[in-house]
């Protein structure tokens, strides 16, 4: 029972860090790929933060917002933000100059142009960067759970770990593997069905 509780905990946190990170990495990385001016301010910060152990902003986190969600959240949102950010980056900016010029010349507006010719455009690199923040982010959310503690899958198998339950900790990372590979599963799965023509 103890456990459900913490893999209900921990799902919501993941569940909210993962959307928050494709919301804002998929328009961001998209209007990098089609801005110079943003590309120029935003990359510099990829750059610095990308090697860093996310990890090791975690207690940063902790002074600014508490012990609380929130830590966690951005914590997950952080690590998951890097690759989205640039496999939408890299797919805006490979699109066709010509498809750009054609809708603009039919009078298409900005906004029109990123939903109908951009963001399909650059949907094959963005779902690939999705794909791989799904790893990243089980990561950072089992590493927020191990600094704060807590609740959480995380905290409940290194509290097992303190305890000397050895058992416990090799069931549950054989749970946390599993969990990430159903993830990656449905992912894929739900890509297939809502983008057949998708390969």
């Amino acid at each position: 029972p103890e456990f459900l509780d913490d893999l209900a905990a921990s799902a919501e946190r993941w569940a909210i860090g993962f959307a928050l990170a494709i919301a804002i990495g998929v328009p961001l990385g998209t209007a990098m790929g089609r801005s110079r001016t943003l590309h120029a301010l935003v990359d510099p910060l990829l750059v610095v933060g990308y090697p860093v152990p996310k990890a090791a902003l975690i207690l940063l986190f902790v002074l600014w917002w508490g012990a609380g969600d929130a830590s966690r959240i951005t914590i997950i949102v952080v690590g998951s933000l890097i690759p989205i950010v640039i496999s939408s980056y890299h797919g805006a900016h490979a699109v066709a100059p010509a498809l750009l010029w054609s809708a603009r010349s039919l009078g298409t507006g900005r906004l029109r142009v990123w939903q109908r010719v951009i963001l399909p455009a650059a949907l094959p690199q963005i779902l690939s960067g999705v794909r791989l923040a799904i790893g990243i982010s089980i990561f950072t959310l089992l590493a927020s759970e191990l600094l704060i503690r807590g609740s959480g899958i995380g905290a409940f198998m290194f509290g097992a770990l303190d305890n000397g339950q050895t058992l416990t900790v090799f069931a549950m990372s054989v749970i946390v593997a599993a969990i990430g590979f159903l993830l990656d599963a449905a992912y894929v799965i739900a890509v297939r069905r809502a983008l057949p023509w998708f390969e």
